[in-house]
C-alpha cells in the first residue's frame, strides 16, 4: 500500500503574515490548523508528547489545539497564531513518522561514534544521564548554601538549570514509552 505524503508547511502557506489581510489569515490559519490538530492528535496517540510537541502547546498557551474557527479572533491574534502553526507544521518532528526517524538517526550517529548497545539501551542511558544531572542540581551543598548565605539566587539558578533538564529528558521519554510498547507487541507476535 502506498503512503500518502504528508503535506509540508508550502501548502498552507498563504504569504507573508505581514502582508496578508484579515480574511486571507482566517482562511490560511483556518486550513493549516486543521491539519496541525490532526499531527498534534497523531503525536499524542504514538506517545510522542516532547520535543516540538511540547513547543507547539507552550505556543499555544493553555489551550491543547489551534483555533480551527479564528473568525472572532483579532487581527494579531491571527498573525501570532499563524505564526505558531507555520513553526509546528514546518518541523520534521511534527509527524509521527518524522520523530521516530530522527530519533533512530540519533541513536545511528551514536553507533556511528562507539556506541555499543541496543536502541532502548541508548534511550535508557540518556534518560539516566539526564536524572543524574537534574539530581546534581538540587544537591545537599547547593541546598546548604543557599540556607546558610541567604542566597536564594543559587536555588533559581538550578530551578532554571532543572527546566532546561527537564525539557530534554521529556524528548527522550516518549520515545522510550514507544519503543517499549512495540517491543511488547513483538513478543506478543
Amino acid at each position: 500500500m502506498a503512503r500518502i505524503k504528508e503535506k509540508t508547511w508550502a501548502d498552507y502557506d498563504a504569504g507573508p503574515v505581514n502582508e496578508l489581510t484579515k480574511a486571507e489569515l482566517v482562511k490560511a490559519v483556518r486550513r493549516a490548523a486543521k491539519a496541525a490538530n490532526q499531527r498534534l492528535l497523531r503525536l499524542e496517540r504514538a506517545g510522542l508528547t516532547g520535543g516540538v510537541y511540547k513547543t507547539a502547546q507552550a505556543n499555544l498557551g493553555g489551550r491543547r489545539r489551534f483555533k480551527e474557527k479564528p473568525d472572532k479572533m483579532k487581527l494579531s491574534q491571527l498573525r501570532a497564531e499563524y505564526t505558531s502553526i507555520r513553526e509546528f507544521l514546518s518541523a520534521k518532528t511534527s509527524t509521527v513518522q518524522g520523530q521516530r526517524e530522527t530519533d533512530w538517526k540519533r541513536y545511528a550517529t551514536a553507533v556511528n561514534h562507539g556506541f555499543v548497545g541496543t536502541y532502548d539501551e541508548f534511550y535508557e542511558q540518556i534518560e539516566r544521564y539526564f536524572t543524574d544531572a537534574a539530581e546534581r542540581l538540587y544537591s545537599s551543598d547547593v541546598l546548604y548554601q543557599a540556607i546558610t548565605e541567604n542566597r536564594t539566587e543559587a536555588l533559581d539558578e538550578a530551578a532554571e538549570a532543572a527546566r532546561g533538564v527537564e525539557e530534554s529528558r521529556q524528548k527522550g521519554a516518549a520515545l522510550l514509552a514507544y519503543m517499549k510498547r512495540r517491543n511488547a507487541r513483538k513478543r506478543r507476535n
